[in-house]
């Protein structure tokens, strides 16, 4: 980044105007603090501070007349993280959606390298399109002044190294469980055709929740080609040579671009046993040596260093850090299944974290529970889970990122382990070749094939053990009926749908099952029943970005008798509030900025929290084809703007009494 640096310390009036330009602080604010400031720039500094307007990094760069830094693109940089050859990474800020990310500001001379960059966009659209629980997600790619950059997601934690040097070695479950994550986040680039290249305790990074993520996914072979200088200091470059010595296999050594996945597989192996010793696999005075030592010196028994190594985990580090790749471990998913193996049989530690393969769906189904209950209203208070022996693992095939991460969400609030995303049906076989998981929820329209041609192909592929499907749409599919009813263990699940639901279809073409009760007070729909509601209690959240028109929504409820209210301009915000406040009932336009009433009603709907809280419409648009989907998704009833007390009261005494 281009930095004027201020060799005196800043004057109020500087300070002032790079704080302005910066565009951190709204002016009203600023106003107040200059006011209180009095011409004092360590007070406006302090002010600043204390009021928690900027960070530590970003009144530095204010004090040092690099306020203009701290905006790249539509973010604000908010902290440097770190910086390496090919650049500086920063937590942001997007200034619009708020979301904290890691951006990846690339360095001048490759940003000015015309191969380098044209190799890094493709590479990033390539990155883009992942989606995995144990992969850090791309974001976004653009150039400003400062030169290219990439926008990933923030992981809040520390890389394994850190946490290693922090720790010391790990123990054996914890060292398993971090390495069990990583092979499924490299698993499922494996099967997007993304071979890694650097795996290495650096690049996998542990959050807050236990959760590891794969990190600089395609990115080592960006360096490929550029000059010596783009590289880390512990990174090869020379002769078409990538990655780290201390975890690089022998093959990778002699050639990177020739290799494989199982180059990732040996690395993988050493980086278990780093987190294991504290230290890698082989030791060498200079980087040939190095080399040399993983081309021909004997594989180390883990065993030896640390006598807790079950005989298992110790055969398959072995078979993972074999020489020549031909007699190697083939496939991450030989590595999965070995670790799962292995972690059922170790203690379990209170350090791990959640662990997404422990918990499972029980065998049976209770029959006064089946018999009473209808699929879609199950009660998530009294849901009840019971044990079996396998795993249920699920891969997702959805090209929508908003419907991924509704399904995903539904998953981990379970503990059920995802074990890839992929957005189109050719993927999906090939994932569920490497995979193997025991479900499928799938769109039923791909760009390549729906949803039946796909449960066809991989059945007729996989005879034992095939997954079982679940068909995610929002039309009816009458003309698949007949196909369907010819294909054991596939169930079609009608958009919007609860949490509930979705895990009933699991059971379904699983043969795994829960046991269920309603509560009494709860009605087919949801919505509470058996009295009359005091409405004076009731929260009321209207969501519109007219004022006139949240003023007169709250005037004609006010006269039907509620009192507190919840004002917010669009979708988005309504969300958020949604997501910590308690609210009764919600009013929305359709037409509004950020998020628009159809897409909040369809999130509000698939979210646990709020699927039943009932939901009105206030809409100009009167067109069917507007209005149709959106009555589907669940809206109780959709007004004209004007918001006709005569037409509100009977829903909301059919609701509330």
């Amino acid at each position: 980044m281009h930095e004027n640096t201020r060799q005196a310390p800043a004057s109020f009036s500087q300070l002032v105007e790079d704080v302005v330009a910066s565009g951190l602080v709204v002016d009203e604010e600023l106003a107040g603090l200059i006011s209180l400031a009095n011409g004092d720039p360590r007070e406006l500094s302090k002010l600043l501070s204390v009021k928690g307007l900027v960070t530590s990094f970003q009144l530095a760069a204010l004090n040092e007349g690099r306020g203009s830094s701290l905006r790249i693109g539509n973010y604000d940089v908010l902290d440097r993280l770190g910086a390496g050859g090919m650049g500086t990474v920063f937590k942001a800020r997007h200034r619009r959606m708020k979301r904290i990310v890691a951006l990846k500001v690339l360095a001048e001379n490759l940003s000015k390298n015309p191969v380098f960059v044209k190799r890094f966009q493709r590479e990033v659209e390539t990155i883009a399109a992942l989606g995995h629980p144990n992969v850090v997600m791309a974001y976004d790619a653009d150039e400003a002044d400062v030169g290219h950059f990439l926008v990933m997601e923030f992981v809040n934690g520390l890389d394994l190294a850190a946490g290693v040097e922090r720790d010391g070695p790990f123990s054996m479950s914890r060292a398993v469980d971090c390495i069990l994550q990583a092979a499924r986040g490299l698993a499922y680039a494996h099967s997007q055709g993304i071979i890694h290249r650097d795996v290495k305790p650096h690049n996998l990074l542990l959050d807050e929740s236990g959760s590891i993520k794969v990190t600089d996914l395609g990115l080592a072979r960006l360096n490929h080609g550029t000059d010596g200088a783009a590289a880390g200091a512990d990174v090869t470059m020379a002769g078409g040579v990538i990655g780290t010595a201390d975890y690089m296999p022998p093959e990778q050594a002699i050639d990177s671009t020739t290799i494989d996945h199982r180059a990732d597989i040996y690395s993988l192996g050493c980086t278990l046993y780093y987190l294991l010793t504290g230290r890698p696999p082989y030791s060498g005075a200079t980087i040939i040596a190095l080399l040399l030592k993983h081309r021909d010196s004997e594989i180390p028994q883990l065993s030896a260093v640390r006598p807790d190594t079950p005989p298992q985990l110790d055969d398959l580090f072995r078979r993972m850090l074999i020489k020549s790749p031909e007699q190697r471990v083939q496939h991450m998913s030989e590595v999965i299944a070995e670790l799962e193996a292995v972690a059922a049989i170790l203690p379990k530690n209170g350090d791990l974290g959640p662990t997404a393969a422990t918990l499972v769906l029980p065998s049976r189904l209770d029959a006064d529970a089946a018999s009473t209950i209808g699929i879609g209203w199950l009660s998530e208070r009294t849901q009840a889970f019971e044990s079996s022996s396998a795993p249920l693992t699920v891969l997702i095939v959805e090209p929508s990122r908003v419907q991924v991460s509704i399904i995903k969400s539904y998953l981990q609030e379970r503990s059920l382990s995802v074990v890839g995303i992929v957005s189109c049906g050719n993927a999906a076989i090939d994932a569920v070749r490497s995979l193997r998981p025991r479900a499928v929820i799938s769109a039923m329209h791909l760009a390549d094939i729906n949803g039946v041609e796909l449960a066809q192909q991989i059945r007729a592929e996989i005879k034992i053990n095939a997954p079982g499907f679940v068909l995610v749409t929002s039309e009816a599919e009458d003309g698949e009926s007949a196909v369907l009813s010819k294909l054991n263990r596939v169930h079609l699940l009608a958009k919007p749908f609860s949490a509930e639901q979705m895990i009933q279809a699991l059971n379904l073409v699983t043969g795994a099952s829960m046991t269920s009760r309603v509560d009494a007070a709860t009605s087919r729909e949801g919505y509470p029943v058996g009295g009359k509601k005091d409405r004076r209690q009731l929260r009321v959240l209207i969501a519109d970005d007219s004022s006139t028109a949240r003023t007169n929504v709250k005037n004609v409820l006010q006269g039907l008798g509620f009192t507190q209210f919840l004002e917010v301009p669009d979708g988005a915000h309504a969300i958020a509030v949604a997501a910590r406040e308690s609210c009764d009932l919600i009013v929305t336009d359709y037409n509004m900025p950020l998020m628009d009433g159809r897409a909040l009603v369809s999130y509000l709907k698939q979210n646990p929290a709020s699927a039943t809280i009932p939901i009105m419409m206030v809409t100009a648009e009167t067109e069917p084809r507007v209005l149709d989907p959106v009555r589907r998704l669940g809206v109780i009833a959709i007004f004209e703007k004007a918001f006709p007390a005569g037409k509100v009261g009977p829903v909301l005494d059919s609701l509330f009494g």
